[in-house]
């Protein structure tokens, strides 16, 4: 439709309207004031139960994408052959020797 044929029919329709209403008796008037006033009184409630599910989602969702992106990844576990292989180094050897050192380190670094 035009702007033109819009804005009469928008007239048109309005002024129906109000010819229609002005012929309700009183109960159907009364009726419709209440069902109106009733309408309005719980939208508000819809409202705020939407927010505050809109507020949980966006604080759940902020709370997983940080434990994501701050979480330190584990490192996957050593299999029986890369464990054979550490052994048969000659460099790890040193460890051994100083075995009882790191094993007071790791006893003290867990107090502190």
């Amino acid at each position: 439709m035009t702007d033109d044929k819009e804005s009469r029919f928008i007239a048109a329709a309005r002024a129906e309207l109000e010819r229609s209403a002005q012929q309700l008796d009183e109960l159907t008037s009364a009726r419709l004031r209440a069902a109106r006033r009733t309408a309005l009184e719980a939208r508000p409630r819809r409202v705020t139960w939407l927010a505050a599910g809109g507020l949980a989602t966006a604080a759940l969702t902020a709370t997983l994408v940080a434990f994501l992106l701050f979480t330190p990844a584990a490192a996957p576990p050593i299999s029986g052959l890369e464990q054979f292989d550490l052994l048969s180094e000659n460099d790890s050897l040193e460890l051994y020797r100083d075995l009882e050192f790191y094993r007071w380190l790791a006893e003290h670094a867990d107090a502190a």
